[in-house]
This record gives structure tokens, C-alpha cells and sequence, in this order.
């Protein structure tokens, strides 16, 4: 390419090998710590004259170091690598380098003001090792630009290649939903690069929502009420982040984790009080586990639903402390019923009958851990045996108020008598963390939330081993399980064949991915009532089981957790709710609630594909359905929309026809 003719590059590809190359190879990590490397395409000027450089920046580790740089080139299937003396074919074997030396930041020239327009979806790579291996295994590469596919289109995204699917559906997984946006943005740095960007981005949070006392005020009318004592206010803070929050991988992380670790606004509905919890997942979602199980154990909000909150000691041989947080702590929270293996499996007795992990003197040894606890005390007063219902800051603990006997815990570990009610708390904490059940019982969880409701054992154990160990001997770090989910090879790659893949698309989802992917905007009013009426009124969870467990199962025994909420009323509601997006027009702004806009799509962008019905589903396939499209729909959609003549009912059809599919519906 770049510097040569269209001829020549022509047949110069004409020599290569097929080749998935970048985008498929093996996500397996290596020992060192190579997240902070960066990966990214600096380009400028029409497609007639474009100028493009990689800029290649190694991880701190990596600087300085013996390695190599590579840049490759995919079109049509056949790969090319910029070496010294040009771009040559690759016909196997090792990668030919462009430079060889100390690794440190370098911009490589690609392509000076070079015509490329005759060249859709070519593709452009860059990476670097210690070698082409320990490229591979460190995932140190990335995509740094892509030709777009039509010379009218100013990103990418009529490109209809594995690459793509892929891109579209990690955004499925790691984020709300696809939008351009973010579809440039991860093709400019690199999968690994986008992960990292994300991993360093400040948390989009809720605000600090006022304190209001528990008692609603004579002066509190209506609009009062609603505005302080429910969840509407942060339900509309939530729509709003989901949909506009560049943390787009944090605020999905704790979207997970908020239905993991459950509280809800049913048995408190105090939006200050929920604020402080959804702002701590928020905070945590890229810490260590152990330290999330700690804040969410000192949290009031957890403490008040879970009933640790003033759980004072026994005072006599009949009495004993409240066992509610303690159990669902360990059956919920951390490890489960039952002892399992690294893969998630069952362990089993000769009998055939499942190991459990703990049993009830277990759950009121560590009732006892969690006495003493109350809430802090509001500003200016002073702390009491029980303070007062207060929900901002950790709750404090009165010794006189903590059971200091000896408590036998897990698997027959007993803490010793008359410790502090911090050291117990932190011994407690520490030994479920420490339970071999929390990786592979969290981790599968995990999976299931951001990409799989039945990944394979296989898959369940290599995520168990990052939580196990980072790769630096460190246990729980959140980085470390996040990235081998999504990088797993059962999460990237080419189009997924297994029937069983995916997951259906709970009501949030679903609602969040159509405005993500449309240009939406919504100050969240509406969709807060949609998702409600899908069965899914976010926050507001029935019990500490979530909206659906985690193995709730379909008659032929495939777990489908999203399915415990989805009947014929919620795909009705669904169905519904695109009609009006896309024919109502959205939603007209509340005149109850302050600033708002209402709920609109954006349509303006399709108007220019409509001409060409091919061109606008095969857009529409990348940003709703990433390729998933069957030959046979994409055929029939295409046929529906070049029988209207209305630009703007093409559209309209289309994105109609495309939201209501079953490949919409189910991530994969």
C-alpha cells in the first residue's frame, strides 16, 4: 500500500495468505504487567490523501527492553507487513518486523498523502514484543485504522467483516452498547487499548444526593416525595449514565455488580441513601475484591437491608445475632451453597450428592463477626450503642456492643477470643476472600452478566485463574478478571456458531443498546417507566436474589437467567417500546421534572444509506445486531425496505425490523 501503486498493491496482496491475524489470535496473558501499553492510528486529510501513522507506545515494563515492532495490513483476506524496505507479503511463518531494537514509543509512517479510496475495509495493525509470540500471548496490538467502506461515510462502520462483529460485540459486553463513537474509538486503540483507556477513566457517578430525615415533612408535597423518597431521581441519573458516561466498562462493571451484590430500594427507598451505595460500585468496580466485600459490608445502605445495621451481641444463652447478612454474605456474595471446582462445577460426595461449603453453625459464627455495627453518627453528634437511621459514610462500631467470644468460622478456622471488632471483621473478610469457591463462583457470574449465560467450564476456569493470580501473585484484582473475560477466546474472535451462546438481553440492556446505537438522547424519565414495564425497574430489585438468579434454568436444563422476567408481556412491552422510539417519535419532556428533554433518536445519519437498501441493513446490522444477521433476514429486510419509496420509512422500517429480531434480542 502507501507509497505504492494500486496495481502493484493489488497483486503485491494477491500473494498473501488468508489470515484472520489480530483480531482472532489467543487472549493468554502473560506474567508481566503490560496494561498500561497504548496502540492508537493518528490520521488526517480526505481518503484521496490520507496520512496515517502508528503510534506504538510500550507498557512501562516493556520500555527499554530488546523487541521488535510490527505493522500489518489485512484486505480481502490477505495480509501484508511494512518492513524497512516496503510492505511485503505475508506467506506464513514469522512476522516480518518493521523495527527491531529497544522498545520505547515510536510513530511508524504508514501511508503520506496516499489515494486509498479504492481500498474499502482495508485494514491497518500494529503491535509489539519481545518477539511475534510474546506479541501474541501479551496481546500487546491493535487495530489502528480501518477504510471505510463507502468514500460518503466518515467512520468505518459499513465495513461488514469478522473485525467489525467482533468490535460490536465487545462494546455488547464491555459497555452499554455499539455507537460510532466508541466503534472509532476501539479500532483506533486496539481492543487492549480501549480495556486500558477504560481502566483508567474517572467513575461517572450520581451526584451527592441531599440527606432527607427518614419521616417525610408536612411542607414535602408530591413532587417532594418523589424526588427524596424513592429511586426516581437516581433511576433517571442511571439512564443518563448508561447511555452518555464515557466509563462506559465501569459503569457496566457495576451495573454486574449491582445485581450481584443486591440492595434495593424496595425496602428503602431514600435516594441518598442508594446513591452512596451505587457510588461506592462505582468506585470499587476495577479494585480488589477483597476490598469490595470489605465497603459493601461497612456500607449503611447494605447494612439497613441486610440487617447487620445495629446487630448487637447476645446477651443471654438464648439470645443470638441476627444471621440475615451473614448468610446471604456467603450464599450470594462470595462463595455459594455448595463446594465447587475451579470450573465452576459441583463437587460431589461418593453418593453422587453436592459438598456444601458451610453449614449453620458456620452462618452464626460469622453473625457474630458482624455485631457491634451501627450507623455513623450524623454531623455534630455524638456516637451512641445505636445512632440514629443516617446513611452517609461507613457505619462505626461500639466495642461494648460486639461479641467477643471465640467464633469457629469456615472450614473449622476459629478466631480467637477477645480481638477488636475491626480485627474480627477483617479476619472474617479475609477468610472468605481466600476461599478457593469466590473465583469460580464470582467469575462465572461475571460471565454471565457481560457475555455468556453458558460458558464453558474451560472458560469459567481460566477466569478463576486471573482471580486466583494477576499474573504478579496478586489474588482478586478486578482488572485481571475483567480483561480474561472479555478477551477470552470464547468472547473474541469471528462470528460465535454455538447455538448456545450469548445471552438474552435483559430489559436494560435492550432499552440502553437501541439509544446508544441510534444517537438517542433521554433524560431518563421515560425509559425509567419502559424498563419498569418490562419487569425490570432498575434498583428496585424484589429480594436479594436480583430480578432472576443466576441458574435459573429453561426446560432443557441450559441456563437463560434473563428469562425468569421475560414472558409475553415483557416482549409485547419490548416490540412496543421500538414502535415508539422509531413511528411515536419518543417521548415529549416531563413538565414535573426539572431540565428535562425527553427521549429522542437520532435518524439524521441513516437518511444518506436509504438510497441503497443493502448499504443501510448492513450499517444497521453492525451497530444493532454486530453481523449476526442470517443471510435469509438480511435478504428479507433488504426487500422490505427497497419496496418503500420514503427515505424516511426506509429507515424507519429497517431499524424496526432489525430491533425486533430475535439477534437483537439475544447478545451473542
Amino acid at each position: 500500500m502507501f507509497g505504492l501503486s494500486r496495481k502493484a498493491l493489488r497483486r503485491l496482496l494477491s500473494l498473501g495468505v488468508s489470515i484472520g491475524l489480530l483480531a482472532s489470535l489467543s487472549a493468554a496473558c502473560n506474567a508481566r504487567d503490560t496494561s498500561d501499553f497504548q496502540i492508537r492510528g493518528d490520521y488526517s486529510g480526505p481518503l484521496t490523501s490520507l496520512n496515517l501513522n502508528a503510534v506504538i507506545t510500550p507498557a512501562m515494563v516493556d520500555q527499554s527492553s530488546a523487541g521488535s515492532l510490527f505493522v500489518a495490513a489485512v484486505y480481502g483476506g490477505s495480509a501484508v507487513f511494512l518492513t524497512p524496505a516496503g510492505w511485503v507479503p505475508w506467506t506464513g511463518g514469522l512476522f516480518p518486523a518493521y523495527l527491531a531494537g529497544p522498545l520505547r514509543q515510536t510513530s511508524i509512517p504508514v501511508s503520506a498523502s496516499y489515494d486509498v479510496s479504492g481500498f474499502p475495509c482495508f485494514t491497518v495493525y500494529a503491535g509489539y514484543g519481545r518477539d511475534q509470540t510474546d506479541m501474541i500471548l501479551s496481546q500487546t496490538h491493535g487495530t489502528i485504522y480501518q477504510i471505510p467502506a463507502s468514500r460518503t461515510l466518515t467512520s468505518p462502520l459499513a465495513c461488514s467483516t469478522s473485525q467489525d462483529a467482533d468490535i460490536a460485540r465487545l462494546l455488547e459486553q464491555a459497555s452499554f452498547g455499539p455507537s460510532d463513537q466508541a466503534i472509532t474509538a476501539v479500532r483506533q486503540l486496539g481492543i487492549n487499548g480501549w480495556i486500558n483507556q477504560q481502566f483508567n477513566m474517572p467513575a461517572t457517578g450520581y451526584g451527592d444526593f441531599p440527606y432527607v430525615p427518614g419521616a417525610v415533612l408536612p411542607t414535602c408535597d408530591s413532587i417532594c416525595q418523589r424526588d427524596n423518597y424513592s429511586l426516581f431521581q437516581l433511576q433517571l441519573k442511571f439512564f443518563q449514565n448508561a447511555i452518555n458516561a464515557a466509563d462506559q466498562l465501569r459503569q457496566r462493571v457495576a451495573f454486574a455488580l449491582q445485581q450481584i451484590l443486591v440492595i434495593s430500594g424496595v425496602s428503602n427507598n431514600l435516594a441518598y441513601a442508594n446513591a452512596e451505595y451505587q457510588n461506592l460500585l462505582l468506585s470499587l468496580a476495577f479494585s480488589n475484591f477483597e476490598t469490595i466485600l470489605t465497603e459493601i459490608t461497612l456500607n449503611p445502605t447494605m447494612g439497613r437491608y441486610l440487617d447487620m445495621v445495629n446487630n448487637g451481641k447476645p446477651l443471654t444463652a438464648l439470645d443470638q445475632a441476627n444471621e440475615n447478612y451473614a448468610r446471604e454474605l456467603l450464599q450470594l456474595f462470595s462463595i455459594g451453597l455448595y463446594q465447587l471446582n475451579p470450573d465452576g462445577s459441583v463437587q460431589t460426595d461418593s453418593t453422587g450428592r453436592p459438598l456444601p461449603g458451610y453449614d449453620e453453625d458456620v452462618i452464626k459464627g460469622f453473625a457474630r463477626v458482624f455485631t457491634g455495627w451501627t450507623y455513623s453518627p450524623q454531623p455534630g453528634a455524638v456516637s451512641q450503642r445505636y445512632n440514629p437511621t443516617y446513611y452517609k459514610g461507613r457505619m462505626v462500631v461500639d466495642p461494648a456492643n460486639h461479641d467477643t467470644g471465640a467464633k469457629t468460622l469456615l472450614n473449622g478456622t476459629v478466631l480467637p477470643a477477645g480481638q477488636t471488632p475491626d480485627r474480627d471483621l477483617a479476619d472474617a473478610i479475609h477468610l472468605i476472600f481466600m476461599h478457593p469457591n469466590v473465583g469460580p463462583f464470582i467469575g462465572k457470574q461475571l460471565i454471565q452478566k457481560l457475555v455468556t449465560s453458558n460458558p464453558s467450564p474451560a472458560y469459567v476456569s481460566r477466569v478463576a485463574a486471573a482471580f486466583a493470580d494477576n499474573g504478579l501473585g496478586v489474588r482478586g484484582d478486578m482488572k485481571a478478571v475483567i480483561r480474561a473475560i472479555l478477551l477470552d477466546s470464547e468472547a473474541r474472535g469471528g462470528m460465535k456458531q454455538d447455538p448456545v451462546y450469548g445471552h438474552l438481553k435483559e430489559p436494560v440492556l435492550f432499552i440502553i443498546h437501541l439509544m446508544r446505537a441510534l444517537g438517542g438522547s433521554s433524560d431518563g424519565v421515560y425509559l425509567r417507566s419502559q424498563s419498569a414495564g418490562m419487569a425490570q425497574n432498575v434498583m428496585m430489585a424484589p429480594s436479594v436474589f436480583n430480578f432472576y438468579p443466576p441458574d435459573y434454568a429453561l426446560q432443557s436444563g441450559l441456563l437463560a437467567p434473563e428469562f425468569g422476567i421475560h414472558d409475553a408481556n415483557v416482549a409485547f412491552a419490548s416490540a412496543n417500546f421500538v414502535y415508539q422510539m422509531i413511528y411515536g417519535n419518543g417521548a415529549n419532556a416531563d413538565p414535573t421534572v426539572a431540565g428535562s428533554t425527553g427521549t429522542r433518536l437520532d435518524l439524521t445519519p441513516f437518511t444518506a444509506l436509504a438510497s441503497n437498501p443493502a448499504t443501510l441493513v448492513d450499517r444497521l446490522d453492525v451497530l444493532l445486531t454486530h453481523g449476526t444477521l442470517s443471510p435469509s433476514a438480511r435478504s428479507s429486510i433488504i426487500n422490505a425496505v427497497a419496496a418503500l419509496s420514503s427515505t424516511s420509512d426506509r429507515v424507519k422500517l429497517a431499524i424496526y425490523l432489525l430491533a425486533t429480531s430475535p439477534q437483537f434480542q439475544v447478545a451473542q
